[in-house]
């Protein structure tokens, strides 16, 4: 950033980042600003003393101002800070009241014809320091509030008992660096606050970055880049959500094998394109016929898994007759099978079985490509389903 006068500049900041800045800084803001009119509410009273010491002629003066004035209004400003209104106005009130202290103060120490009273007005600059560094005001408001303070002392001092020009020079020369130090803090301070709000605006975006692409790593970890569907390690998250999470539908799953028939063939015949495209293609039309809540991944090469909870054999006949069709109506022709069958087709091998295990889902696999074998045997573009005691069979 920018400086002026070796201090950092104030960070530029839109309208919704400032109402932000507002917004987040609010509840911490209110409470240090209470503690902060608290404390000096208790330095002004006690101060009151030293009316008793100084200005004896104008006690009753002072206690009036201090006690029946100021301090009913600083209990309203303590009430008004607790309730739901805007920090920035909360601060803004702070302010006022503290250079109405400062009026009264100014009143009761026009008023006496104590000779001590040259040498209290130095106390001055505490006011200073009231609107700057103990209610931590925001730079503007408290700029224009020392102004205020400023041609308000400096009226007043004329009108004091035994004020001369040289008086007032010298009390110049302790005020002055008094608030040009004040201000300077709380510029700094603004400053810090904004630059640090900043950054955990950054910083909170930054993660969000992180956390979005995280989240897109932990996709393509488990997805297969070509079909898009999900890879092996996709796989076994799913049957991890299985069995953990569904054990009941676990106990009855149907897993289905289906392997793109003659592939190699394919792929030297029309190219490694056009066996990317043929699989895409393939891979869109098995998602598409197949229920929502199954499970289909490229297990590697032209073979694809499907795992179905919740089925009977009953239902994997019903699949793996829904995965051939959908596959032959692609009409994705393929001149190079060496059969009747002149397009791109898929055998399927289906068993049914509880998943409770990883030993139970390579069971399950070796059995449904038993199936899938037996299919390929038997003229492909067909399926087979694992049964207890019988197999089942469709040839297109």
């Amino acid at each position: 950033m920018m400086r002026w006068l070796g201090l950092p500049a104030r960070p530029r900041m839109t309208a919704e980042q400032y109402a932000a800045f507002l917004q987040s800084r609010a509840p911490l803001r209110s409470r240090m600003l209470r503690a902060a009119v608290l404390c000096v509410l208790i330095f002004y009273l006690i101060c009151f003393l030293f009316d008793l010491w100084l200005l004896g002629d104008v006690t009753l003066l002072s206690a009036t101002l201090r006690f029946g004035v100021m301090l009913p209004i600083a209990i309203g400003l303590v009430v008004y800070i607790g309730a739901d209104h805007p920090v920035e106005k909360k601060e803004i009130a702070a302010i006022l009241v503290a250079l109405f202290a400062n009026v009264c103060w100014c009143a009761i120490l026009v008023s006496s014809s104590s000779p001590g009273v040259l040498t209290y007005f130095y106390a001055a600059a505490s006011f200073q320091m009231a609107i700057t560094i103990a209610a931590a005001s925001p730079f503007r408001p408290a700029l224009r509030a020392s102004v205020f303070t400023f041609c308000l002392n400096y009226s007043a001092i004329w009108f004091l008992e035994g004020a001369t020009p040289a008086y007032v020079i010298q009390h110049l020369a302790v005020y002055m660096p008094t608030v040009i130090m004040t201000l300077l803090v709380s510029y700094q301070l603004e400053v810090e606050a904004l630059t640090s709000h900043l950054q955990m605006e950054e910083n909170e975006a930054l993660k969000r970055e992180l956390s979005r692409q995280n989240k897109d790593l932990a996709r393509l970890s488990v997805t297969d880049p070509l079909t898009r569907l999900s890879n092996r390690r996709g796989t076994e998250m799913e049957l991890s959500r299985l069995m953990t999470e569904t054990p009941d539908a676990a106990s009855r799953v149907v897993l289905l094998v289906a392997d793109v028939d003659h592939f190699k063939a394919y792929n030297d015949a029309y190219g490694h394109g056009a066996g990317d495209d043929c699989l895409k293609r393939v891979a869109r039309a098995m998602r598409r016929a197949l229920p929502i809540e199954a499970h289909l991944a490229r297990h590697g090469g032209e073979e694809f898994v499907a795992i179905l909870a919740d089925a009977d054999t009953d239902r994997a006949a019903a699949l793996a007759e829904s995965l051939r069709r959908a596959v032959r109506q692609l009409g994705i022709a393929h001149a190079h099978t060496g059969d009747r069958n002149q397009h791109v087709t898929i055998s399927v091998g289906a068993a049914c079985g509880p998943i409770r295990s990883d030993g139970d889902f390579e069971q399950l696999l070796e059995t449904a490509d038993r199936a899938l074998y037996a299919a390929k045997s038997d003229g492909r573009n067909s399926w087979r389903v694992s049964m207890t005691e019988m197999d089942q069979r469709v040839v297109a």
